[in-house]
C-alpha cells in the first residue's frame, strides 16, 4: 500500500510539471526600463498581438520574437492595450556593453 501511495505521489508531481502553462523559453533579448538603456541605440519599434486566456503573455512573446529577429539586445514596453486582441508596442535597443 505504501508503494502505491508513493507511486501515485510521484506521478501526480510529474504530471504537474508537464502540464505547466508557462513556456520555459530562453530569450536573447532583455526586458528593460527607459533609464536602463540610456547609453544604448534605439533602432526599431515592434508590435505583438495575443488572444485568449494568455493574451498579454503571448503578445509580449510575439514582440520579443520580432526584436530578436532584428538582433536587438533590449526591449522596453511603451504601450499595452488590453482589448481583444491584446496588443503591445515596444522599442528595441542595441546595447554594446
Amino acid at each position: 500500500m505504501l508503494r502505491f501511495l508513493i507511486a501515485l505521489l510521484c506521478c501526480s508531481t510529474l504530471s504537474a510539471c508537464v502540464s505547466s502553462d508557462e513556456p520555459q523559453l530562453y530569450h536573447r533579448i532583455n526586458e528593460a526600463y527607459d533609464f536602463e538603456v540610456t547609453h544604448c541605440d534605439s533602432f526599431a519599434m515592434v508590435t505583438g498581438i495575443g488572444r485568449g486566456e494568455f493574451a498579454l503573455r503571448d503578445a509580449k512573446l510575439n514582440a520579443k520574437k520580432h526584436g530578436e529577429e532584428l538582433n536587438g539586445t533590449h526591449i522596453v514596453w511603451s504601450q499595452i492595450d488590453h482589448g481583444e486582441p491584446t496588443k503591445v508596442i515596444a522599442v528595441i535597443y542595441k546595447c554594446l556593453q
